[in-house]
């Protein structure tokens, strides 16, 4: 697995972007890799040279690939896309290499979606209830919410969740999705509504959710929220990635 992080190991602003190869499987050889950057304006391919990858180790990394500046400058960064990739030497014969294409779309179709709950006071406030699956980017998605809280905040809070589902065609999916986005809960009389930001990668494992165990007290939940036992929650995606492979 390819990782490339903009703003180094550490995150912090400005700094150089390094990237990472990380084994998915063991493989019992001793490879090279080359970790790079490609020139979109001239047939070069920057790297910091080869990287020996013995067996025993997992993943391999160079926290210096290049400065933001150099990227801009020198025709690695055109409209806003970069092209990350890496060359391994010392397995023979080598697979074909799959190109991915990672993008990131700001406020993407379907961007907003609100789940009316009607008779609120029938759901079992015990249980977890999820809305119905929509599409936002290239995949499917549910709203979760605990009446009467989850985690933390068990008996004390509303509990509100966003969960990653399946890919639109059932196509196979390897990368996680990058989401920014908020979960709301509407004022139904003001239109002074809750809305919480949150981020993060969703994969498609029912088990990792993204949320908010303590979104709202259960003392507020009650006009204008819930208003002739109706309650609306909503998810804003303001950017998600969306992955292609050639």
């Amino acid at each position: 697995k390819l990782m490339v992080y903009p703003n180094g190991y550490s995150g912090t602003v400005n700094s150089n972007v390094a990237v990472s190869v990380e084994k998915q499987a063991s493989v019992n050889v001793n490879l090279e890799v080359e970790l790079f950057v490609v020139n979109q304006l001239a047939k070069i391919w920057h790297s910091g040279g080869k990287m020996g990858f013995p067996p025993e180790w997992t993943w391999r990394g160079d926290s210096d690939l290049m400065s933001h500046a150099n990227l801009e400058s020198k025709g690695f960064l055109i409209g806003d896309c970069c092209i990350f990739g890496v060359r391994f030497f010392g397995v023979e014969p080598a697979a074909s290499g799959t190109a991915e294409c990672f993008s990131v779309i700001e406020k993407p179709l379907n961007h907003k979606v609100t789940w009316m709950m009607t008779r609120f006071s029938s759901f079992a406030p015990e249980k977890v209830h999820n809305s119905h699956e929509f599409v936002v980017g290239n995949r499917k998605w549910r709203i979760q919410v605990h009446p009467r809280g989850f985690k933390e905040g068990k008996d004390k809070s509303f509990s509100v969740y966003l969960v990653g589902g399946g890919f639109i065609n059932n196509v196979p999916q390897i990368a996680n999705t990058y989401a920014l986005f908020k979960l709301r809960v509407l004022d139904q009389v003001n239109r002074d509504h809750i809305e919480k930001p949150m981020f993060g990668w969703l994969g498609e494992n029912p088990d990792v959710i993204h949320g908010f165990p303590g979104y709202m007290p259960l003392s507020k939940l009650g006009e204008p929220y819930l208003v002739n036992d109706k309650l609306h929650v909503g998810v804003e995606f303001e950017f998600i990635s969306v992955t292609n492979y050639c």
